[in-house]
Formats: structure tokens, sequence, C-alpha cells
């Protein structure tokens, strides 16, 4: 008795973690599809000219990695190129590559004395 009030017992406790499981292969991301506001920045020569902080949506392409860095890229668009700060946990096991089309939303990052760069908050593979 004492062992099937244990597995029926254990089999409720489950039950939660069991409907919360999303599996491999399912859209876990979830979240609002449709038009970000308040970006006025979408080009890399804007950017380069805009104060610290300022939000950015760039279209365009990553090209490479910057020697010695795991998450500094250079990003080009039809304006020029720039470096922008992309976290491994940001590609969101996504593999890109110089062909694909991205969009990177993050905000300006300006220190002083380096080079001006994009923190990047979200990528899109576009292509």
């Amino acid at each position: 008795m004492r062992v099937v009030l244990s597995l029926l017992l254990l089999g409720l406790l489950a039950l939660p973690a069991y409907a919360a499981f999303q599996g491999p292969g399912s859209d876990a991301s979830g979240g609002f599809k449709g038009p970000t506001v308040g970006v006025e920045v979408t080009t890399v020569k804007q950017a380069l000219d805009s104060k610290d902080n300022t939000p950015v949506m760039l279209t365009g392409h990553i090209t490479g990695r910057k020697a010695g860095s795991d998450n500094k890229y250079i990003f080009r668009d039809a304006t020029g190129e720039m470096t922008v700060d992309i976290d491994k946990k940001i590609f969101s096991g996504h593999t890109v590559t110089p062909e694909n089309t991205v969009r990177l939303s993050g905000k300006v990052d300006k220190d002083m004395l380096k080079p001006v760069k994009v923190d990047v908050k979200v990528l899109e593979v576009l292509n």
C-alpha cells in the first residue's frame, strides 16, 4: 500500500514539471511580434555619430570577429562598418555567416579613448 501511495504522490508532484516542459524544437521565446518604436538610428553612419546609450536597430551583415575577442564582431551596412558587441547567448543557437542578413537591436556604447560600438541585445537572422 505504501508503494502505491508513494508512486501516486510522485506522479502528482511530477505533473506540473511535465506540463511546463517545452521540449526540443519548440519555440519557447514567445512574446510580442510587431513594430519597434522609439528607434531613430538605423544605419552605421548614424550610430557612429550618436550619443551614448542611443537605441539603434541596424540591418546588414556580420562580416567577421575581432581578433582576441569572443564577443566583438565587425558589422557592415550600406553606410559603413563598426564594431558590435554580441554575447554568445544573444545568438540563441543560430549560426550566422557573412552571407546572412541580420537585424541588430541595442544601444550605442561610447567609451573614452575607444572606438564607438553597439551593445547588441537582440539579433534576428533575416535570411
